[in-house]
């Protein structure tokens, strides 16, 4: 008797299939049944029999609907503790699970005859490429697929991930520059201790607290017009960033940090008008408007107050907001698209960050040659329902 194991290799995606081959030379015996065992953190999941492909004798098992599962997302941590750095960790966009195959056939159950780990990584499938491209080409880059040009007010924060699987130490650069494109302030310091998923703020405020943190002047000042952010340890760096700095916009933007589709948060910057609106759901019950007295029946009081048909004796509301972007680019539309599917997005209002939900259930990737200029524009809901006075 032999069993083999074949595990997905390389960069696989925790929310794509991840398919295991298995394959016994007893798979002829009658009602053969291969036994797969799914553990995370020593931790049984699942136990699944599954009968061999007819056509070759292979057990195929998919772990993904049980591993994608162990994802979790509540981590979102906005304000800056050290100026740039906002998260470091090794393991929170990935997912290590151990497979333990086996076999059962004559009434016995024979368990972990072979086992393998897998390790999975936070990422959605793309529409065109799948299985072509994944998470490691983003090694030692940015890990987002927006584009690298940003306009941003100095009060801003500008949420964008960094990947560094290989544990490289990693050192960011900021060049700072006036309006006539001349260098006039740069640093590179010591930021990344070989942490494999790094969340970042580049934003002016992060930047010049980072600055002070490690007793350096401050490199963006009221002379620069824009800056740019690079991740370094040569010969390897990563792809330069660009922010032009916005002094006075006419609108107060709204941000919204949304999970993208490499499981790590971004920043949409809405920058024109945005609308409040609210939708009020109400209860109610009806009651004769009159009032029965002993000699008149009178509709309404000494103080000529009228008597009620109807009493509003309860009401919830929720509140929503139209926001619009400043003509993104062909680019930029591509990239929103996954801010559209964001399994978990936050939109900063006021120096308070509040979960809210996309409303709208179609997306078009508006391009400037269909198009030409055009805003983009979502209504998002405040996922802050609000219960009014009961009567």
């Amino acid at each position: 008797m032999s069993i083999t194991l074949i595990n997905p290799s390389g960069y696989p995606s925790v929310q794509d299939n991840l398919w295991s081959i298995a394959y016994s030379s007893n798979s002829g015996q009658v009602d053969f049944k291969y036994v797969f065992d799914v553990f995370v953190d020593g931790l049984q999941l699942v136990r699944t029999k599954v009968f061999p492909e007819p056509s070759n004798g292979r057990g195929y098992f998919d772990a993904m609907p049980i591993v994608s599962n162990e994802i979790t997302y509540g981590w979102f941590v906005p304000e800056f503790v050290n100026g740039m750095s906002l998260t470091q960790s090794d393991t929170l966009n990935q997912k290590t699970y151990q497979l333990r195959v086996g076999e059962d056939y004559s009434g016995t159950t024979y368990l972990n005859l072979v086992s393998g780990n897998v390790t999975t990584y936070n990422y959605s499938a793309p529409l065109f490429k799948r299985r072509q491209i994944n998470i490691g080409q983003k090694d030692g880059n940015w890990l987002t697929n927006r584009p690298l040009f940003i306009k941003a007010k100095r009060t801003d924060k500008i949420l964008i991930p960094f990947l560094d699987i290989t544990g490289v130490h990693f050192f960011p650069e900021v060049k700072s520059y006036n309006a006539s494109n001349v260098l006039i302030g740069t640093f590179t310091d010591s930021l990344f201790q070989g942490y494999k998923y790094n969340e970042i703020d580049i934003g002016v405020e992060a930047i010049n607290t980072y600055c002070t943190v490690q007793s350096l002047p401050q490199i963006i000042t009221n002379a620069t017009a824009y800056y740019t952010v690079q991740m370094q340890n040569a010969p390897t760096v990563s792809s330069i960033i660009r922010v032009d700095i916005d002094c006075n916009p006419n609108y107060t933007p709204i941000n919204l940090y949304f999970i993208n589709a490499f499981g790590m948060f971004d920043t949409a910057r809405f920058n024109l008008a945005s609308r409040l609106t609210m939708d009020v759901e109400r209860k109610t019950f009806q009651q004769r408007d009159y009032t029965l007295n002993n000699t008149t029946v009178d509709y309404y009081d000494a103080n000529n107050v009228y008597n009620e048909s109807k009493i509003n004796y309860g009401s919830k509301s929720n509140h929503n907001y139209k926001l619009t972007m400043d003509y993104p680019s062909d680019a930029e539309y591509q990239w929103l698209a996954e801010l559209i599917v964001s399994p978990q997005i936050y939109a900063e209002i006021d120096g308070n960050y509040y979960p809210v939900s996309i409303k709208a259930n179609n997306y078009e990737y508006s391009t400037y040659t269909n198009n030409r200029l055009k805003v983009f524009e979502i209504d998002i809901e405040l996922n802050q329902t609000r219960y009014n006075f009961k009567r």
